[in-house]
C-alpha cells in the first residue's frame, strides 16, 4: 500500500472539511487515525467520500445579509456528545458548531481523550470544549469593536446542563478533570448561556456520525 496516495488524498479532505465542509467532519476524524497503519480497506473508505462530495458540490455555508451598520452580533452554538462513539477504545465522540448570521463560523469533531463513564460526562465534556471557542471568538469580536454578550450553547442534555450550573461538589463528579469545569466559571461570569434543545434541532449531532450518501 506504499504506492497508495492516502495521506494525500487525506489531506485534500481535510482542506475542504476545514474551509466549508463540516458535514464531513467526523469521516476525517476517522480517517485520519490511520496514516501511518494504512490498509486496503481504508483506502476502499476514502473513495466515497469524494464521491459523496461531488454528489453535495452544491453544498456550502450561506450567510444572512444584515443591514445597517449594527455591531451587535449574535453568535450562538450547539454541542453534541457521541456516547461510546469510539467502539476500539470505548470513547466518545465530541461535536460543536458555532453560527454567525445564519452559518456556521467555527466547528469541531473529535474524539475524546478520556473515557467518559456516562452521557451527562461527555455532554459535559463537549460544553467546555464548546465554551473555549466561544470565548476565543468573543474576544476576536471585541478586538474588531464588535460587540458580543453571552454566547448561547444548545445542549440536548439537561442533566450536563444542571451540572455545569451546579458548583456544589457531588462525589458522581470528583473524579472529572478539573479542566473540564472551565465551563462552570464561563456561566458564573456571565459569558455564556448554555440551555436546553430539541436532539432532533441539534445540528452539532451531524459531526459525531457518518453522513449518508
Amino acid at each position: 500500500m506504499s504506492h497508495v496516495p492516502y495521506a494525500s488524498a487525506v489531506g485534500s479532505l481535510m482542506y475542504a472539511m476545514v474551509c466549508s465542509r463540516p458535514n464531513i467532519s467526523h469521516a476525517m476524524g476517522v480517517l485520519s487515525r490511520f496514516m501511518s497503519k494504512l490498509g486496503k480497506e481504508h483506502w476502499t473508505v476514502v473513495k466515497p467520500v469524494f464521491r459523496y462530495l461531488h454528489g453535495t458540490s452544491d453544498y456550502g455555508l450561506w450567510y444572512q445579509e444584515r443591514p445597517g451598520l449594527d455591531r451587535v452580533l449574535d453568535i450562538h452554538g450547539f454541542g453534541y456528545a457521541y456516547y461510546i462513539g469510539d467502539l476500539d477504545q470505548r470513547r466518545s465522540i465530541s461535536g460543536y458548531v458555532l453560527n454567525l448570521f445564519g452559518g456556521a463560523v467555527s466547528w469541531m469533531s473529535k474524539k475524546q481523550s478520556v473515557v467518559a463513564l456516562s452521557t451527562i460526562e461527555a455532554e459535559y465534556m463537549v460544553a467546555t470544549h464548546a465554551s473555549k471557542e466561544a470565548v476565543w471568538l468573543q474576544r476576536l469580536c471585541s478586538s474588531m469593536e464588535l460587540v458580543q454578550g453571552a454566547i448561547k450553547i444548545e445542549c440536548d442534555s439537561q442533566s450536563a446542563i444542571f451540572l455545569a450550573k451546579n458548583p456544589a461538589y457531588h462525589s458522581k463528579t470528583k473524579h472529572i478533570d478539573v479542566r473540564y469545569h472551565f465551563v462552570r466559571d464561563m456561566i458564573e461570569d456571565k459569558k455564556m448561556l448554555l440551555v436546553k434543545v430539541d436532539t432532533l434541532k441539534n445540528t452539532a449531532d451531524a459531526l459525531t456520525k457518518s453522513v449518508s450518501s
